[in-house]
């Protein structure tokens, strides 16, 4: 592998550790077929909602007060 290629490979494997790492620390929500459910990793919370609303609301008082 030439200077080249090495420089390339470096930068692509550290863009997708970059991403990875910005991507595991995101809220995740999703839907299961009676609830709505969030993940926050950085807190470790978990919630599970009867509504798309309920779900709302909780993240508007959790992230944007």
């Amino acid at each position: 592998m030439n200077k080249s290629n090495f420089l390339l490979t470096t930068r692509k494997l550290w863009q997708q550790f970059h991403t990875w790492l910005a991507s595991s620390s995101d809220l995740q929500v999703w839907q299961e077929s009676d609830c709505w459910r969030a993940y926050d990793p950085i807190t470790g919370r978990s919630a599970c909602f009867g509504s798309e609303e309920e779900m709302r609301v909780w993240i508007d008082k959790c992230y944007y007060r």
